[in-house]
């Protein structure tokens, strides 16, 4: 950091890591520690700013900085993030992410072209596109529900029957938007 650059104010510095769940704001990432960085560059913009700042774990900084992560893509990260956190739980959140990194996971393993999104969310591959839950706690995940990101199974004998499970998919909606995530496009 250069001497005659400021430190971030605390609360900005705060506000900025409970945005991103104190954790990496790549949504195929999440590690941590975290450090702040800034989407345009300090010796640009000469000021700290919320929409400037970004948590980003240390590799992921780095990969920021030496261009591997393009501005816009940081960009996009930082404005998904205000709208998955406006709208979906912290449990819907993780039912995302973890759908995410499966979906970029299997992209890395398996560069096999006649591989779709609707096979990932069917479970045909490997189910990375679905979990299984138990039926009475269907409530936790009803903004995806309402959304029509996430479709419960057809297993499921009664919405308020007690003890059963039941499979959790996404639909072609939640592909689409998982996909937009990991690729760092607008959802």
């Amino acid at each position: 950091m250069a001497e005659d650059r400021p430190k971030i104010p605390m609360e900005l510095k705060r506000a900025v890591l409970v945005e991103a769940g104190h954790r990496c704001a790549i949504a195929t990432c999440r590690q941590t520690p975290v450090d702040l960085a800034h989407i345009e560059p300090w010796t640009k913009v000469q000021e700290h700013t919320f929409d400037n700042l970004i948590a980003l774990c240390p590799t992921c900084h780095r990969r920021f900085d030496r261009g591997e992560i393009d501005r816009k893509a940081m960009l996009q990260y930082k404005a998904n993030l205000e709208i998955l956190n406006s709208r979906y739980s912290d449990t819907e959140r993780q039912f995302l992410k973890v759908c995410a990194q499966n979906w970029e996971e299997f992209r890395r393993k398996h560069l096999h072209p006649g591989v779709t999104l609707d096979e990932f969310r069917e479970g045909r591959v490997v189910s990375l596109g679905s979990m299984r839950i138990h039926t009475d706690m269907w409530w936790l995940l009803s903004n995806l529900l309402d959304d029509g990101i996430v479709t419960l199974g057809d297993d499921l004998p009664g919405l308020f029957e007690k003890g059963g499970v039941t499979s959790v998919s996404l639909t072609d909606k939640g592909c689409s938007l998982i996909g937009r995530v990991v690729d760092a496009e607008p959802i």
